[in-house]
């Protein structure tokens, strides 16, 4: 039976590790926090978090079959997800330019809205597509082969909560720190961030799906 603290601890280890480095959902993340502030910024961290618990588990419990059926529909897969966040990225700059056509022709601020639970979805399903994830968690596969013991219930949940906790600390951090320049930045600052970020996301589409073809 393996140790539930120590599989606790590589759990929050993966998940601090996956979450850390700087790339396109990040951006997408601390952007999101500047324009509608923390509690919405926090559902999208949350949403990030979550599904890198799910595909915790996901792995955890199947991970060869997972390898298997991604050998043999990889490519729809991928083109899939390209499709998906090509759209998410071009509709993240499309916004970020109507907000700077607005500020340019009128004096008025241009006010947006969305839900905590509308940003959960479009982060949770970001994320699902976001091929660095789905790759990661394979790459430590053959590291969890034979660690569920008697027990894989006890394991994956373990497992998976410190993946969770490992990536919600990350993810809370970056939205914390968009709320806390919320204040600081210009209308100028923001869209320059959104298209950033968006300008990132389609670049990962595209190479995505090159890669499908590769």
């Amino acid at each position: 039976m393996p140790n539930i603290a120590e599989l606790f601890i590589f759990g929050l280890t993966a998940g601090l590790a996956l979450a850390i480095p700087v790339g396109p959902m990040a951006l997408l993340l601390i952007d999101t926090t500047l324009r509608f502030g923390l509690r919405v910024g926090a559902a999208g961290a949350l949403a990030m978090a979550s599904v890198d618990a799910t595909y915790a588990v996901v792995v955890f419990l199947a991970g060869s079959a997972v390898a298997s059926i991604l050998g043999t529909y990889g490519i729809w897969f991928s083109l899939i997800g390209a499709a998906i966040l090509l759209g998410l990225g071009a509709q993240t700059i499309y916004k970020a330019l109507s907000r700077r056509r607005a500020s340019e022709g009128s004096s008025a601020t241009q006010v947006e809205a969305t839900t905590a639970g509308k940003t959960f979805l479009k982060f949770a399903a970001a994320t699902v597509v976001n091929p660095p994830t789905a790759l990661y968690f394979l790459a430590i596969t053959p590291s969890l082969v034979g660690l569920t013991g008697s027990d894989p219930v006890a394991a994956t949940f373990a497992f998976a909560s410190g993946v969770f906790l490992g990536s919600a600390v990350w993810q809370q951090a970056l939205a914390l720190s968009g709320a806390a320049i919320r204040g600081i930045t210009t209308p100028r600052v923001r869209t320059w961030l959104s298209l950033a970020g968006g300008a990132m996301i389609v670049a990962l589409a595209i190479v995505l799906a090159a890669r499908a073809f590769g």
